[in-house]
């Protein structure tokens, strides 16, 4: 997958309206099913969930908040491999969401 964020997770969520294992997974853990699909680490801090909405399985931050950094990840920032915003996030700087 590419380092468009954002890209990233629409490509994962189309292919997990299609795949009833993938979509499972997901609803079940969406952190740890992002990782293994994407490689990349939602930060810890990130309060990430998956719903269904609609018979569509969708993304969203509990209580829809979202954290301070968000908007600063998917709109480029942070692409020197900082981890300011994903306490989480591995060094290499494949963040998500």
């Amino acid at each position: 997958m590419g380092d468009d964020i954002p890209a990233t997770i629409d490509e994962l969520m189309a292919r997990i309206q299609g795949d009833e294992r993938l979509r499972q997974q997901m609803l079940a853990d969406p952190k740890a099913t992002i990782l293994a699909e994407t490689g990349m680490t939602v930060p810890d801090d990130w309060a990430v969930i998956s719903r269904e909405n609609n018979g569509m399985v969708e993304l969203a931050f509990e209580n829809d908040e979202l954290p301070d950094d968000y908007l600063e990840v998917v709109s480029g920032g942070l692409g020197d491999g900082g981890t300011s915003r994903r306490a989480g996030q591995q060094s290499d700087g494949n963040g998500c969401c």
